[in-house]
């Protein structure tokens, strides 16, 4: 009787545990607009030494179709500072029954090189599994041991959008003496229940519907919740520390990740001295190293050692000619150096959306290294991967973000090269003639600066076919149009970049009996595919502030005339600026000068359908035609 009772509870209770993962059992709400449902994602961290880390993630998910295979995270990185302790998963079925359990012989296990790499001491191991119906749910358990122990992994519940989240469960326990620092991001907006102290925390997050990205939405990072956390004894390869704000760890950043790696023999740095002998200031001396470093060396990521934190030194860079953006930008320092310029290694956050290094709490940020030269009260900034970057430019990879600057006294954030409105501009400037069949010839100088230089600067590096392509695909709502010449001239030293232009663009005009119908703004036209929002959940942004000009005179053909009076077209906005103005010059030459200047900043997303107005104003300005009567 008492077996009996037993194994009756038994199977109530597997039962009852394998219908918790049904698919029906899924709240409605979790699953509109969701690819996949976390069901389940418990993560633990146990601090058990300054230099041991015990890492823990459990998760359940359930895909629900096909878009959403990319959301499952079965797969972790280690290396000989991170040891998988554990990692096992198992298939359920919509019942919420296990189906399968996952061998050995499923998992795939491999160097995690990625491109640019050249080699590296990290791996990957991952669950190689092809779904063959929808929905499924997987469930998979990975345990780590971690020696580095500089950065503590974080909680962020809300990673991704279409991924709904029914429990989200996230614990820290520290077993050591150390001082823990806490940094809670956005919690205002979600319900979170948090429990413990600083050495023993909770947090736990329930039946949060998945989102939807919308257009130019704001980084989810200023929007979803996260946690931070930082002990101020870390260990890294060995090398230990102790800090907790930024000037004592830039300390032993430096003192024991950099010191030494500028070790240049006497010999070499005489080398570098006869390099700029001739230069007549120091910024000249700056200019031709950099310009050194860029003819000799390429970028090829080589990561060991050290939490991919210090850089190989100089020495190894001069023999082997590559290196990473760390080797490389200590190259940059250690030449710098040579000659008497003291420069700083610069660790950000790069990327084209950009991202500060937070000042708010100290803890391991970044994912690339650049130089910081400060030069007579000038700001000098060296991208030290990149062969074809011109000098002092950041442009949208890292410029316009807070960065950390490291050096031996301390460490400290600052901003890093700015880009604001004035400073990005697309100006033209020319001449043009119409022919009687409609066919306009356009002679004119383009000039692009700031972050506007790099979307054309790539020109002067193709083959005539590439450029050929290119050209045609930017003119692509020109069919026929042909070149008669066209120029192109780097500005290195101040990254301006100018295009001269002659073409011709055959049925530019459309003849209508005795009139001609002609757009008035033949290149750069300002479009917009942005639509209206009826119920928007975020606010927005304008990543980039620029200025866009058009001015050029227009010839008529013999015969014509433009209409007597053309009133000017002036709009503001907190969005951006229009005019647009037609100056007769004589009867049959007309200045034409178009110029929008375009905000950036965040905006409140009561607003984004005013912004869609404007959008859609300027581009129908863009768009405007004139009727050219015939005398």
């Amino acid at each position: 009787m008492n077996k009996f009772i037993l194994l009756s509870l038994f199977f109530t209770t597997s039962f009852s545990f394998s219908q918790e993962y049904a698919v029906d059992k899924i709240p409605e709400k979790l699953v509109d607009n969701s690819y996949a449902v976390v069901r389940k994602n418990y993560e633990s961290i146990q601090l058990t030494k300054v230099d041991e880390l015990k890492y823990t993630e459990d998760v359940v998910i359930t895909v629900l179709n096909k878009a959403g295979d990319n959301y499952v995270g079965a797969r972790t990185n280690y290396n000989p500072n991170v040891k998988i302790d554990i990692f096992e998963a198992s298939l359920i079925d919509s019942n919420g029954k296990e189906i399968k359990k996952f061998k050995s012989k499923d998992f795939n296990d491999q160097s995690y090189i990625t491109g640019g790499q050249l080699y590296t001491d990290e791996r990957i191991k991952y669950l190689n599994f092809t779904p063959i119906s929808y929905p499924y749910t997987l469930h998979y358990k990975i345990v780590s041991t971690m020696k580095n122990t500089l950065f503590i992994p974080r909680w962020i519940p809300i990673s991704a959008p279409n991924l709904a989240i029914e429990k989200s469960i996230y614990q820290f326990e520290n077993k050591t003496n150390s001082t823990i620092r806490l940094k809670e991001n956005n919690f205002e907006h979600f319900p979170i229940v948090k429990s413990g102290d600083i050495n023993d925390l909770k947090y736990e997050l329930d039946n949060i519907a998945a989102f939807t990205e919308e257009d130019q939405m704001i980084s989810p990072r200023d929007f979803f919740p996260s946690i931070v956390l930082a002990s101020n004894q870390i260990n890294i390869d060995g090398k230990k520390g102790t800090f907790d704000n930024w000037n004592d760890y830039g300390k032993w950043y430096y003192e024991n990740l950099i010191q030494g790696k500028l070790d240049f023999t006497p010999a070499q740095k005489v080398y570098f001295q006869d390099l700029v002998k001739n230069a007549k200031t120091d910024r000249e001396k700056v200019q031709i190293l950099y310009k050194h470093l860029q003819n000799k060396v390429r970028y090829i990521s080589v990561q060991l050692g050290i939490g991919g934190l210090s850089p190989f030194p100089a020495s190894y860079v001069e023999s082997k000619s590559y290196g990473d953006c760390k080797a490389l930008s200590n190259y940059m320092i250690s030449m710098l150096d040579a000659v008497g310029i003291k420069a700083y290694h610069t660790i950000l956050y790069a990327g084209n959306q950009p991202i500060d290094i937070d000042d708010k709490m100290m803890y391991q940020q970044g994912n690339h290294m650049i130089v910081y030269v400060p030069l007579n009260g000038e700001n000098i900034w060296l991208e030290a991967t990149n062969q074809t970057a011109p000098f002092n430019y950041l442009g949208d990879f890292a410029g316009n973000r807070k960065v950390f600057i490291v050096e031996n006294k301390g460490g400290k954030i600052i901003p890093a090269q700015q880009f604001n409105t004035e400073d990005n501009q697309l100006l033209v400037n020319g001449k043009a003639s119409l022919n009687l069949d409609g066919t306009l010839n356009f002679e004119f100088t383009e000039t692009s600066k700031g972050l506007l230089y790099e979307s054309f600067a790539g020109f002067s590096q193709l083959s005539e076919k590439d450029l050929d392509v290119r050209l045609k695909n930017r003119f692509s709502n020109f069919p026929g149009i042909s070149f008669k010449t066209k120029k192109f001239t780097n500005n290195w030293e101040n990254a301006i970049f100018t295009s001269d232009f002659n073409l011709s663009i055959p049925n530019y005009a459309k003849i209508q009996g005795n009139n001609i119908i002609i757009n008035m703004i033949p290149i750069n036209r300002e479009e917009t595919s942005v639509k209206k929002s009826k119920d928007r959940v975020f606010d927005f942004k304008i990543g980039t502030g620029y200025i866009d000009e058009v001015s050029y005179i227009l010839s008529l053909p013999s015969g014509y005339t433009m209409p007597t009076s053309f009133e000017p077209i002036n709009v503001k906005s907190i969005f951006g600026e229009y005019t647009l103005i037609i100056t007769p010059k004589d009867k049959t030459n007309f200045e034409i000068k178009r110029r929008y200047k375009q905000f950036s900043g965040k905006f409140s997303k009561d607003k984004f359908n005013d912004y869609v107005n404007f959008r859609r104003q300027i581009a129908g300005y863009d768009n405007s035609k004139l009727l050219l009567e015939k005398l």
